[in-house]
């Protein structure tokens, strides 16, 4: 039995200012504690090994060989409703993981190993079984890491470079009720799979202008061949057993531009800000396609038709002393999401988040900790298959905690 799996899932930044924390969409940006705190706003400032994430042209302001590892754990929320019936989301914890390492090789050279999550989501409805909302999808799941080693080149005192290749593993789980044509059918599909991409960004401090500096990067879009499964069962979950075979496919996660604009006024005082815009019209369906001689079977069609989007962020960090440092940060985060092609899988609409932070460092250690909130807006519209659907009470909690070492 021979069937294909073709996920299309295209997107597209157009060039803008920095990078903002928890990106629209499902795109992630808890690269630390400490940029989190910020509102990602450390693309232009605030040199750390996380910078592998935000601005890896940063890298050349650190000297020796530092460590970073960290973790951002997410508790989301929020309640869907379609056809008059409502389901909330299954509490869950989600762990965002991250670790860096960079070494400066020369006084012009630094290198850099980051890893950490650029895209991602997962949830499941309490109480699916029944519920409308279980034909659109009623568990979803795609995870993705990065591993991108880098090289950093100090050009001279104004301006840096550097350039990195990216490793992404990317995991893609969906269960929904009802395939086409069969009646009271699960379906379960899975695929994971692993390809490069690739970064280059700026760093630029004028002698001009000392208390300012812009920071860019350009992320390429990453296309991943997916292996995996697709099985098929009873209404009851008792067995996935009526289809059960292998699947190929391909997923395209986006090429980016991201760049921020940073003034100290004081030597204890930094702030940043920045917009994104994101072309995720071109973020099409998830298509599953049955050739050969399976011709006969339905084919699965989830259609997606987001909207091109933009989010502005701000973020401020105060030093207390030499030890202890300040920050927060805001940002708005407008949803790409089709009021008339709505799904279950992203259940929010625009974004507001707020931050807080806090750090600690010595000649050695750094330790860096905050709390997010995640405020969503809600949002009424159709699905591709005329139901009618609501987005409401969506929220999330953001704990984070990095800790960094100095050799």
């Amino acid at each position: 039995m021979k069937k294909t799996l073709t996920t299309l899932v295209v997107v597209l930044l157009p060039f803008v200012m920095s990078v903002s924390s928890f990106g629209a969409g499902f795109a992630l940006y808890e690269y630390s504690a400490k940029g989190t705190a910020m509102g990602g706003a450390t693309v232009a400032n605030g040199a750390e090994a996380a910078s592998l994430g935000n601005n890896p042209a940063l890298i050349t302001e650190l000297e020796g060989t530092q460590i970073q590892i960290g973790m951002t754990a997410v508790v989301p929320d929020a309640t869907t409703t379609v056809n008059g019936a409502s389901r909330s989301l299954k509490n869950d914890v989600i762990p965002v993981p991250n670790f860096y390492i960079t070494h400066k090789w020369s006084d012009d050279i630094s290198l850099g190993l980051g890893g950490f999550t650029r895209y991602g989501l997962r949830g499941e409805y309490q109480d699916h079984i029944g519920w409308a909302g279980s034909a659109l999808a009623y568990k979803m799941s795609l995870e993705t890491f990065s591993l991108t080693p880098t090289i950093a080149i100090k050009v001279n005192e104004e301006f840096s470079m550097a350039m990195g290749l990216e490793a992404m593993i990317i995991g893609f789980t969906q269960e929904a009720m009802g395939m086409p044509a069969i009646a009271a059918t699960n379906y379960k599909l899975s695929g994971s799979g692993v390809n490069w991409g690739g970064n280059f960004s700026i760093l630029y401090k004028p002698e001009w202008a000392e208390k300012w500096s812009f920071g860019a990067l350009y992320r390429t879009k990453v296309k991943t061949d997916l292996t995996g499964r697709i099985r098929t069962g009873g209404a009851d979950m008792s067995a996935f057993n009526l289809i059960n075979a292998d699947v190929t496919g391909s997923i395209v996660l986006p090429d980016s531009i991201t760049a921020g604009l940073a003034f100290r006024p004081t030597e204890k005082w930094t702030l940043e800000t920045g917009i994104v815009g994101t072309f995720w019209s071109s973020y099409d369906q998830i298509l599953i396609q049955y050739i050969g001689d399976d011709a006969g079977r339905p084919v699965i069609r989830n259609l997606k038709n987001y909207k091109d989007t933009f989010r502005v962020n701000f973020g401020t960090e105060y030093k207390l002393n030499d030890t202890w440092a300040v920050r927060a940060g805001y940002v708005f985060d407008k949803s790409p999401i089709n009021e008339k092609a709505m799904d279950t899988m992203v259940p929010v609409d625009d974004r507001h988040i707020a931050s807080i932070g806090a750090g600690y460092s010595t000649n050695d250690w750094t330790i860096d900790a905050y709390y997010g909130r995640i405020f969503g807006e809600n949002l009424s519209g159709t699905s591709i298959k005329g139901e009618t659907v609501k987005y409401s009470h969506g929220h999330s909690d953001l704990y984070g905690i990095t800790f960094g070492y100095k050799f």
